[in-house]
């Protein structure tokens, strides 16, 4: 019956090809789905440092672009106890960040930019600059992604290149690398340069590291200083705030994904019923020289089981290969789509589900009715 199962899809290769057509792109579309999921959630959920507390304006604790704090609050954060220290300075960084359009080589571009201090490499010990230096006045830092984000070459965005932002230029002096985070797709500015450009007196937040403190500390110091009007946040917890955030654009992007890939099974359900409901002649024969119709019913399987597997590989290999290139920005948000190991497997058992519900309708039509009706038809 195995050899028998192979040539039903040889002989017919044009109806075979369409089949394996349609279920790809219903698998193809479920591992989008769900290699986007996996994406977003791994980059909000590394990007929060558990050392890490994020200062912010009261009232704005969801969102550091929203948020404003005093300048004056960072001398007064750096005198809280516990801090982490590495030679003579305090582990407190100021930060500026925003949504915004830079200008380069005569066309604009939306990019996100944040404005630090060298305190910043002392908060982020994972970041690292991979080449150049940090920013004086006058110069910025690119992250390794801020290329894609901007949709340019990479070869374009390089040390020595220059950034027009309200009508002042900026030269990159280096590029900065930060595993697994969202901040890689940004561009670093000097604080004060940011701070004049945009006419502040404030910044956006202050992130801590904790050293000998705890958590409470920092909150105690929140409500002991109520001039200053800020909130506690620990990083973490912000970026699990920020993944509840984008939840309904995770649950659209698996909404659009099954009513898509529903379209798609009902078109392969009628493609395998056309395809079978025209071989009734033939499972009548087959029937009436010896075979069981639970046999003749294992080979209507196999053959849809033998489709589905070729259409999974198929899938899987072009997410291997285009998944990895395709990076997606939702407001501070930046991420690539990623695979992981269970999502594999569980396209793998939608693609083993697929081929038993697609057969399982034409198979009853074509099984059930009387021998000799068959053989009459």
């Amino acid at each position: 019956m195995f050899t028998y199962t192979l040539l039903n899809l040889i002989k017919s290769p044009v109806r075979t090809f369409q089949l394996i057509l349609a279920a790809t792109i219903v698998l193809l579309l479920m591992l989008t789905a769900g290699a986007f999921q996996e994406g977003m959630k791994q980059s909000l959920s590394i990007s929060g440092d558990s050392k890490n507390v994020i200062l912010l304006g009261v009232g704005s604790e969801e969102s550091m672009e929203r948020s404003e704090v005093p300048f004056s609050a960072v001398s007064a954060a750096k005198t809280i106890p516990g801090i982490e220290e590495s030679l003579g300075s305090r582990a407190v960084s100021p930060q500026i960040i925003f949504n915004s359009v830079v200008t380069f080589q005569g066309k604009d571009f939306d990019a996100i930019l944040r404005g630090i201090t060298p305190e910043e490499l002392l908060v982020y010990p994972a970041i690292s600059i991979q080449e150049g230096r940090f920013p004086n006045s006058g110069e910025i830092l690119v992250g390794k992604m801020a290329y894609q984000r901007l949709g340019i070459p990479k070869e374009n965005l390089t040390i020595g290149s220059e950034i027009n932002y309200e009508g002042k230029t900026f030269t990159i002096v280096g590029t900065f690398a930060a595993p697994g985070t969202t901040l890689e797709s940004e561009i670093w500015f000097n604080l004060n340069d940011l701070m004049a450009i945009t006419q502040r007196d404030s910044v956006s937040a202050i992130i801590l590291r904790l050293g000998d403190a705890e958590f409470d500390d920092i909150d105690l110091f929140t409500k002991q200083r109520l001039d200053l009007q800020l909130s506690a946040v620990k990083e973490s917890d912000y970026y699990q705030m920020l993944d509840r955030f984008y939840q309904p654009i995770q649950t659209m992007a698996w909404i659009t994904a099954i009513l898509i890939a529903a379209g798609a099974l009902f078109g392969g359900l009628n493609t395998f019923y056309a395809a079978l409901m025209s071989r009734k002649k033939e499972f009548a024969t087959l029937q009436a020289i010896g075979f069981s119709r639970t046999k003749i019913l294992m080979t209507i399987v196999g053959e849809s089981l033998f489709v589905h597997v070729l259409a999974f590989l198929t899938a899987a290999i072009i997410a291997l290969y285009l998944f990895p290139a395709i990076h997606v920005g939702f407001g501070s948000t930046y991420f690539s789509l990623s695979l992981t190991p269970s999502l594999i497997l569980a396209t793998f058992l939608l693609a083993f589900a697929m081929s038993v519900l697609v057969t399982c309708i034409p198979a009853w039509h074509c099984l059930t009715p009387p021998l000799n009706n068959l053989l009459k038809d």
